[in-house]
Order: structure tokens, then sequence, then C-alpha cells
């Protein structure tokens, strides 16, 4: 009996322990930043769950594009998820930082704006950053709008050979048959839509503004395209390398992106608008 007493306590004692020490237990936290849709919607809907049975704590915090590179640089955040590797590349304030693993493809589409047919329009607007803006004229050439051919023989050509810079003189570009193109802030491009017969929006626009696909009339469908310019997760190469800590948080947070759920996620999410699979989910370590 007095064996059977000492069993108990002794018992109880363990499991007293067990649970204070699970209670004073605290996840890890790794903190990204990201652009709203579909970025901060794909962490916060499914790979904050996957993180935290790893033991980490997913922070994440919607930061203007325009800031995130420079932010994770300076360590305010361990990584970022909002571009593409050729963004990352050619962006100044991205220096120090490396592609972890590629995630998905959001495709650039040719909305309607006051024309419904595409051999109708006359006016569009694109996106005024270097990125997609060469991205825009690459699809009106795919499209049929521009002809490649006769704007070379002109020399009346939008950027540079290299694709690195653009050559505009002003905000506006006509093309030898009379198709205007204006530069416009990414941030109006959904307001300033009814102004032009089309739009040339990225797909993260289109669906923050709320622009149905229906009124999209072309899409990027370049399989090379898929892969190049899929989003990536960035992070700070140096500390990758340097910092154990540090890598092991991003390798968890890199081996839940490229994780089934994640894919099945985008899929359902968004209507297979957004591109999630074998061929965009890509390991870069």
């Amino acid at each position: 009996m007095k064996n059977l007493k000492h069993l108990i306590l002794l018992l109880f004692i363990t499991l007293l322990f067990v649970l204070t020490s699970c209670k004073g237990e605290k996840l890890e936290t790794i903190k990204v930043c990201a652009s709203d849709v579909p970025h901060a919607e794909i962490l916060e809907g499914v790979v904050k769950d996957i993180l935290k049975e790893k033991g980490y704590n997913l922070e994440v915090t919607i930061l203007d594009w325009q800031e995130q590179n420079a932010a994770t640089v300076a360590k305010d955040y361990d990584a970022n998820y909002f571009q593409h590797v050729p963004y990352l590349s050619i962006d100044e304030s991205a220096k120090g930082l490396f592609a972890v693993v590629k995630v998905h493809y959001e495709p650039l589409g040719i909305y309607q704006g006051k024309e419904k047919e595409l051999k109708n329009g006359k006016t569009f607007e694109i996106c005024d950053d270097i990125s997609n803006g060469i991205r825009a004229f690459q699809l009106l050439f795919n499209s049929g709008v521009l002809d490649k051919d006769l704007e070379n023989e002109n020399h009346n050509f939008p950027y540079t050979v290299d694709e690195s810079n653009f050559t505009f003189n002003g905000s506006t570009w006509t093309s030898s048959n009379g198709i205007k193109v204006t530069l416009i802030p990414e941030d109006t491009l959904v307001a300033s839509l009814k102004d032009y017969d089309f739009g040339l929006l990225p797909c993260n626009t289109a669906l923050t503004g709320n622009i149905s696909s229906a009124t999209r009339v072309y899409v990027e469908n370049d399989p090379n395209q898929v892969v190049v310019k899929a989003n990536v997760l960035a992070a700070r190469k140096n500390d990758y390398n340097n910092n154990a800590n540090y890598r092991a948080k991003i390798d968890a947070l890199a081996d839940a992106l490229l994780s089934s759920e994640v894919s099945n996620y985008v899929k359902e999410k968004y209507n297979g608008i957004i591109i999630c699979d074998k061929q965009t989910q890509i390991d870069l370590r």
C-alpha cells in the first residue's frame, strides 16, 4: 500500500512537470512580409498551420511590395513573399537576398475596359514598373495587338534589347499603327481601367480589385514564362549560410510552401486562375 502511494505521488509529480513545461513552451516566430493577395492569404490560410506543427509561429505582415526587399535586408522580417526572380535580380534594394523556392505563378491578363473585342482596342494601360511593363509588352505582341517586326523596322521599340529598362519618353508610348500604351501606377490600374479600351493587369491586382476573370480576353500561357516568373520566397543569403537557427526557420517555411497542401489550397481558393503545382513549386536551395 505504501509503495502504491509512492507510485501515485510520482506519477502526479511527473504529470505536473509535463503540464507546466508545455504551458511555458513558446513557439519560435518566423516573420514574413508579403503582398495581400494571394501571398498573405496562402501564408495565413495554410502555411501557418503546417509550421505550427513543426514548432514555429508564423507572423505575417502585409506590406507594400516596393518596401519588402529593403525591410527584409534590414532584418525587420526573416523573409518576403511577393516577387519573381527577374524582379529580384534588378531591384537595387534586394542586394543580399536570394530566391529560396518558387511557389506559384500569377498570369498577366488583358482585361476589358471600354472595349469588348481585342481587335477594336486602341488604348491600353499597363503597370509602370519595369518587370510588369515588359511582361505587358510581350503579351501585346503575343496577342497580335502589336507587331514586333513593324516596331523594330521603325526603331520604335519601348524597351532595350536586354529587356532591363524602359525607353519611354513620358508616360505614353504610341506604336507605328496607332496603338497607345500608357504607364499607370499599380495601385490605380483597377480604378482607371474604365478610361482605356483594355488594361493589362497582374493577376493579384485583378483579384484584389475584384475584376472578374470573365472580362479577361487574353492571358499569358507560355510554359517557360510560368517557370521563369513564378513568385518566390526571398531570404537573406548570408544569414542562411552562416546562421543555423535562421536557416532552420527558412527551410521549414520553404518546405511548407512546396507542400501539396499549398498547391491544393491555391487551386481551390482561386479556381485555377493562379497556377501552383509541380511546374511552379521549385526548390532553389
